[in-house]
């Protein structure tokens, strides 16, 4: 007995990518035109998974030079023990 393919899921595949929707909205953390302060934790903390992995900035909506700017200051904060 043959079994039947479910094509279901094809069909939301399809709805997915439906340029009708519009292109996906990120969200931004930050301004652009902000400034990072590299010695403030609790911000840094905003950017660092429970894990203390750094969250990349195609998910957070950083510019390239503030998460430049994030990189520095958790690694400076991990290296004195502020930050896990």
């Amino acid at each position: 007995m043959a079994f039947k393919r479910n094509n279901d899921k094809r069909s939301d595949r399809n709805d997915r990518n439906d340029p009708a929707s519009g292109p996906r909205k990120r969200v931004r953390y930050l301004d652009p035109n902000t400034v990072v302060d590299r010695d403030d934790t609790d911000f840094l903390r905003r950017f660092v998974t429970e894990h203390g992995k750094i969250v990349p900035a195609r998910i957070t909506g950083v510019t390239a030079m503030q998460q430049r700017e994030i990189k520095r200051g958790v690694r400076r904060a991990r290296t004195m023990g502020l930050l896990a």
